[in-house]
């Protein structure tokens, strides 16, 4: 990127936001200030407004992808780009951006591999996966056209967690690179997350 010459243009934009948005995100978050709290505007979906956020064109980064297994819990959530975005208490998605500011990944779209499938308990997201296959060949599909929506010439794929990373990797892995890092849900602290899911990609970028 070059000045503020727009990464992806507005046309794409809106043309992702129509048809992907209800599910997907981008990894742009408001940032906070040193007195702030860790998850402070975490679901401030202002900064996803290019009306209003003027350098967002620029910022995104279609060459990295994020994906996780399925949203926890979006249920009456219908408004675009709000996924990898809860702003509730119990939410962990603080931990993404803390994760990811200030580096190369900043700006990555971020989807999930199944979709209108919210659930926040693990256990029962596995059986559904062993129970569907035709579901989640299906939705596999689906995540590989939004890829190619997308338009990025060869994006690095970033997925969150075990399940999510063994499913991209057996139906993309070898037309994409593929990145495992752990889920932004396990029990450790952000400076910690971060370092681990740094090394995960520059590990997996070197093999």
């Amino acid at each position: 990127m070059k000045g503020n010459e727009p990464t992806i243009s507005r046309t794409r934009f809106d043309e992702l936001q129509a048809r992907w948005g209800a599910h997907s995100s981008w990894a742009v978050w408001k940032t906070i200030g040193p007195e702030e709290k860790p998850k402070a505007h975490v679901g401030d979906r202002m900064i996803l407004n290019p009306k209003i956020n003027a350098e967002l064109l620029s910022v995104l980064n279609p060459e990295v992808v994020m994906v996780g297994l399925n949203a926890s819990s979006r249920e009456g959530d219908t408004e675009p780009w709000g996924n990898f975005h809860d702003g509730r208490s119990e939410g962990n998605d603080f931990k993404i951006r803390f994760a990811f500011e200030g580096t190369p990944f900043w700006g990555a779209y971020m989807t999930d591999v199944l979709v209108n499938f919210p659930e926040t308990d693990s256990r029962k997201v596995r059986a559904h996966v062993k129970a569907n296959p035709d579901i989640v060949a299906k939705q596999l599909d689906r995540l590989e056209r939004e890829l190619q929506h997308l338009g990025a010439t060869d994006p690095l794929l970033i997925a969150f967690g075990g399940l999510a990373s063994d499913l991209v990797c057996r139906h993309l892995g070898d037309r994409y690179r593929v990145a495992k890092v752990t889920h932004y849900a396990h029990q450790i602290g952000k400076e910690t997350y971060r370092a681990e899911v740094l090394e995960a990609i520059a590990r997996s970028s070197a093999e």
